[in-house]
């Protein structure tokens, strides 16, 4: 990507897609990274899927949380 200096290579605040972050592991440890995530501050709880199994796994859990892109 070239990155000029007349912010021609700016992408606009209509055009940005929100941020996806999943979390994998087993469902005690999916539910504890989520309430890590929230005492830093970094995502409510209330934000991320609750934990649902995946299919062909007797063990594997996931969450799926969305999040605007940061502004500079």
């Amino acid at each position: 990507m070239f990155i000029g200096f007349d912010n021609s290579d700016r992408v606009s605040d209509a055009e940005r897609k929100p941020l996806q972050f999943y979390l994998l592991g087993t469902r005690e440890e999916v539910q504890s990274a989520i309430n890590q995530l929230h005492v830093l501050r970094f995502s409510d709880r209330v934000r991320w899927s609750p934990p649902i199994p995946v299919l062909g796994s007797d063990w594997k859990y996931i969450s799926m949380m969305e999040r605007e892109q940061a502004t500079e």
